[in-house]
């Protein structure tokens, strides 16, 4: 559903995200979850990245930035996932509102039956534009008022009258009383403005194009009274008829030469009617006469109806440059003019959308928030709020798009709109996009709390695919929050109706990767155990589990057995597996067999079955040739090898893998080629390395690597590590280098920076600048309090083991004991873990700062560094630190 919806008929139910054709589409774009597997991939766009794009696209419909509108539109039909109707219903909507009739017509066409109000009230209005009136009454004739919607209401009055507008005989007066009832049914200035100029357009469309002699008797009865009252209405009318005639421009020049230089200034209303026309008819390119025209009726009319029809109208054709600059500076100009001007609310609301669609974020949340400081009961309050919390949302910024989505959410409790269909639509886009920032931002209490807060809600017209991925949303925030209660909570939550049967299994594959992490993967086991042993109990009962997600939970019991090294139980559960299928889609039977058959052959191999295992593999290969588990099988036999030394073997495996073109395009070669190049590096020969660093070229090179990020920086940064070890410095420099250019927000980006700075360090006997450069480097990562600990620790000793080099000795004693050793040794009491590199810089620490007291003789301070490395039991270097000890006198050092 639309989030800040306004009264545009564009009015959609759930569709993914998109962006402006012209700009990049926003940087929080991008799946909200993993993937799982035995599942399809998750959409490219979530809930709330839909509600904002919707929102983006009705505002630009309400400010008549009609081509956006349709754009953003066209991108979300296209989005799988989308709420194709809804999404059919809107770009429709647009397009009727920007003269496209017959366009709407073939889409709405694309509709299957039944066929509700919703549709034939669109189709009835493209029937009339394309002048079927007699197809447009029948629409109206099918329509029952009762089940026109909250949003469609306005349009169906605006159908009415126009329908009365072009009956013959013509019912004007009954044409204007729905003329009205439409646009006090609008929610905004912005939205009334456009149903008077629609009603405008109905006219001017449906009337008659006029004879000679007609256009001779109006235009005597303009220059029979020309310079009192009574030639106003024959001069509009006469122009009107010129252009019904095909002659727009004599209809201009006639309204401009004859009308507006003889107009007495007094008739303020009159010059806005006149210069209103010229605008409709009149060339609207920068400089045309029809632009101008706009342009002035803005900056000095006085009928605020038809100066927001022209800010409209202006901004429908100020798409492109020069006319968007221009748009853009008389919006400026206008907002900054003294006094107020009377229509400074909408000037800026146009300005913070267009500066939004152009990313210029600042422009557009200054001219938002000071449109909520200065109008505070204005009805653009809520659109306001949603370029505010787009702004925010692209940005990244997502504590401050929860913050404007609350405060949007607060602003619809106050108002009287708050507890209609529409209002609570709103509301409940608003709390799921507060809920997926705080979910983003990685606050998964407050996320789980949100969604349980829309969910209480269950908002009207949220599809059924919605509310299930809310449920499984909930879910996943309570287990990432790692609430107590998450098995209940999901247990309670499995019997509500709404929950698919997808959205439940990846719940609890989620629940089980979630107690897996945890150490807790006996749990997790036993969980899956007890499900499926009463989905059996229950398996004819009305709550029984569909036979595909009992299916998935099986596979998944295996699996967990194999992860928790319960080898025999693994095979006993894919026997079971494999014979309890039954009635299930042919392409996830596939899926699940290839699976089960390779966790077998996986269990096989860690119960030393070498010869069955084998076997296995080769029945995988030959019955499910091309599925994931055919091609996975060559990177678990590879390992397999690999873990036996037997490299050779190893590597014959995987180049089967990413030498078989029947193979390419899959997401397995990358790490086939990763695993080549871990290989040929370890063999450690030059041709070796050479081989390595050509794999990891073919990993960069590839088509699908595109989105495999986490492979590609860990390629890369493999690969710096075989430049140095081949001494070439410089192509190692340039692989660090882009590393840390193209991925400066990932976490890991800092072990990038540390092999760039020991590539400088490497090149400072040459060049002593590279030396500066690794300083610098060193500093930052020393300091960076976002680092891991044991980058900090080792960046510590380099850059004192560089300072010594430069003859700095007091400024390295520093750094080792202020920087390194007190806040992660003397300071830090927890116990170092199994991965933890820090013991050993700690341990190379101590031992290079006793020497380098020894050489100041400052033997106390040495014998200190020292004796701490001892009882520190760093298990590095202790030898060397006892035999300093004594050296220094210190007697029994070693015991």
């Amino acid at each position: 559903m639309g989030l800040f919806a306004a009264a545009g008929l564009a009015r959609a139910q759930s569709a993914p995200a998109s962006s402006h054709a012209q700009t990049p589409p926003p940087a929080a774009a991008g799946p909200l979850n993993p993937p799982s597997p035995l599942v399809a991939p998750p959409a490219a766009v979530s809930p709330a990245e839909r509600a904002i794009t919707i929102a983006e696209a009705e505002r630009a419909h309400d400010l008549g930035f009609l081509s956006v509108a349709a754009d953003l539109y066209r991108k979300l039909l296209d989005t799988r996932g989308a709420d194709g109707r809804a999404m059919i219903l809107a770009l429709a909507t647009v397009l009727l509102d920007g003269g496209e009739p017959a366009e709407a017509e073939q889409l709405l066409a694309t509709v299957p039956e039944p066929r509700d109000a919703a549709w034939r009230l669109r189709a009835g209005l493209a029937a009339l534009r394309l002048r079927k009136r007699d197809a447009a009454q029948a629409q109206w004739d099918a329509i029952k008022a009762e089940e026109i919607s909250e949003a469609d209401l306005p349009w169906y009055h605006f159908f009415t009258g126009a329908l009365y507008d072009t009956a013959t005989p013509r019912q004007v007066d009954r044409a204007n009383d729905y003329y009205v009832k439409a646009e006090r049914g609008a929610r905004t200035e912005l939205a009334r403005a456009r149903f008077q100029l629609a009603a405008e357009r109905v006219r001017l469309r449906e009337s008659t194009a006029p004879t000679r002699e007609s256009l001779d008797v109006v235009r005597r009865q303009f220059e029979q009274s020309q310079g009192r009252e009574a030639s106003y209405e024959p001069a509009r009318l006469y122009a009107v008829m010129l252009a019904l005639a095909d002659r727009r421009g004599d209809a201009v020049e006639f309204l401009r030469q004859n009308v507006l230089l003889t107009l007495p200034a007094q008739e303020r209303g009159w010059r806005d009617e006149y210069n209103f026309l010229i605008g409709v008819l009149g060339d609207k390119s920068r400089g045309g006469v029809g632009r101008n025209a706009l342009v002035q009726l803005v900056a000095t009319g006085r009928k605020p109806e038809r100066q927001r029809q022209a800010l409209q109208l202006l901004a429908d054709t100020s798409e492109n440059e020069p006319e968007r600059g221009h748009f853009r500076a008389e919006l400026t100009r206008l907002i900054a003019a003294t006094p107020p001007h009377p229509l400074r609310e909408s000037l800026l609301f146009f300005r913070s959308q267009l500066a939004l669609s152009e990313k210029d974020y600042a422009a557009a949340e200054q001219s938002a928030q000071r449109l909520l400081e200065e109008f505070p009961a204005s009805t653009l309050r809520l659109h306001a709020f949603g370029v505010l919390t787009q702004s925010a949302w692209e940005q990244q910024r997502y504590r401050l798009a929860a913050s404007n989505a609350q405060s949007a959410r607060d602003a619809m409790a106050k108002s009287p709109a708050g507890e209609s269909e529409l209002g609570v639509a709103t509301r409940a886009d608003l709390g799921v996009l507060e809920a997926e920032a705080w979910f983003r931002l990685g606050e998964f209490r407050n996320a789980a709390d949100a969604y349980a807060a829309v969910l209480r809600e269950r908002p009207p017209g949220l599809t059924p695919e919605g509310l299930s991925g809310l449920i499984f949303q909930r879910i996943l925030a309570e287990i990432r929050a790692g609430s107590p209660n998450v098995t209940a909570i999901i247990d309670e939550l499995a019997a509500d109706p709404a929950f698919r049967a997808d959205d439940r299994w990846q719940a609890e594959w989620s629940l089980a990767r979630g107690l897996r992490v945890q150490g807790k993967i006996d749990e997790a086991y036993a969980r899956v155990g007890r499900l499926l042993g009463a989905a059996r109990a229950e398996e004819a009962g009305p709550g029984a589990m569909r036979p595909e997600l009992r299916a998935r939970m099986a596979w998944l019991h295996a699996k967990l057995a194999l992860e928790s090294d319960r080898f025999e139980e693994t095979l006993t559960h894919v026997e079971a597996l494999l014979g309890s299928l039954g009635a299930i889609d042919a392409a996830l039977r596939t899926e699940i067999v290839s699976a089960a058959v390779l966790m077998r052959a996986q269990a096989e191999l860690k119960l030393k079955r070498e010869p069955v295992a084998l076997a296995t593999l080769k029945r995988l290969r030959d019955e499910f040739p091309n599925t994931d588990a055919a091609i996975h099988s060559y990177l678990i036999e590879s390992d397999y090898y690999a873990q036996q030394e037997n490299i050779s073997r190893a590597q014959l495996q995987l180049t089967k893998l990413t030498d078989n073109p029947e193979y390419a395009g899959s997401e397995f070669v990358p790490y086939a080629l990763f695993q080549l190049a871990l290989l040929s590096e370890k063999l450690g020969q030059e041709k070796d390395l050479e081989d390595a660093n050509k794999r990891i070229e073919q990993i960069v090179n590839l088509d699908t690597a595109g989105q495999e990020v986490d492979l590609i920086f860990a390629a890369r940064l493999k690969q710096g590590d075989i430049f140095r070890k081949r001494s070439d410095f410089v192509a190692a420099q340039r692989a660090y280098q882009y590393l840390v250019n193209t991925y400066p927000r990932r976490p890991d980006v800092v072990l990038a920076q540390l092999a760039l700075a020991d590539c400088h360090n490497a090149q400072a006997s040459a060049d002593p600048s590279h030396a500066d450069q690794a300083r610098l480097i060193y500093e930052e990562l020393r300091d960076r309090v976002d680092a891991p600990a044991d980058v900090r620790v080792e960046a510590g000793y380099k850059l004192g083991f560089l300072l010594v080099r430069r003859g700095q000795h007091a400024k390295a004693a520093d750094v080792w004991a202020r920087d390194v050793i007190k806040p992660f040794l003397r300071e830090n009491k927890e116990p170092f873990t199994a991965d933890d590199k820090r013991p050993y810089w700690l341990a190379r620490t101590l031992l290079e700062l006793g020497r380098l007291y020894e050489e100041q003789e400052k033997l106390e301070e040495a014998r200190q560094a020292y004796a701490l490395l001892v009882e520190a039991k760093l298990g590095v270097a202790e030898s060397l630190a006892y035999d300093a000890l004594e050296r220094l006198g210190v007697r029994g050092a070693k015991l």
